[in-house]
């Protein structure tokens, strides 16, 4: 018999979302909300570190947790601010730090753009397309875009430890499980 696979997926922000399940299930969705508009990074930060610090408590735990990779400095230069860069990193950094404490030791990253290629079909992707391919899925985002880019980051992992699944996420098979084929 084989190990459980349970994945974390996280799209981390402010307002981060998540996306958790084993290959093949229907994931369990959502977002939370760390701080109010306009709160301190300490406020941020503490609250993500108790929120994620309680949530890997309960068993069973995830057995990996993948983030949506941050960009390098020169890819967003003009379109976002050195703070939400700096903010972006400590997130990271929690993530990773609690989740070693609590025995999760299966982190790793992947860049939006192979996240949106292998979900909707197209690295430049619209947040609007991951939404609507969740809708399609079936898959209870709450109509969030931090819940649907988890979801998405989700599924991609999922693909790789079951290259079967990528079929869900084809034109040709939207929403429909791959076919199992005996021998």
């Amino acid at each position: 018999m084989g190990e459980r696979i349970d994945i974390l997926a996280l799209d981390l922000a402010t307002t981060t979302g998540f996306a958790r399940g084993a290959p093949g299930s229907m994931p369990v969705c959502g977002f939370i909300d760390f701080a109010p508009h306009g709160a301190s990074e300490n406020a941020v930060f503490g609250n993500a570190l108790t929120w994620l610090s309680g949530y890997l408590l309960v068993h069973p735990r995830p057995t990996s947790i993948i983030l949506e990779a941050m960009l390098p400095p020169e890819a967003l230069k003009g379109a976002t601010s050195r703070a939400t860069r700096d903010r972006l990193a400590g997130l990271h950094g929690i993530v990773r730090s609690v989740a070693h404490c609590r025995g999760v030791y299966e982190i790793s990253t992947v860049s939006v753009q192979s996240v949106r290629q292998h979900f909707c079909g197209n690295r430049l992707a619209k947040k609007d397309a991951v939404l609507e391919r969740c809708r399609i899925l079936g898959w209870d985002v709450k109509a969030n875009h931090n819940a649907a880019d988890a979801a998405a980051t989700w599924h991609f992992a999922c693909s790789l430890i079951d290259p079967k699944l990528a079929l869900q996420v084809t034109p040709l098979f939207y929403g429909k499980r791959p076919m199992r084929i005996s021998a």
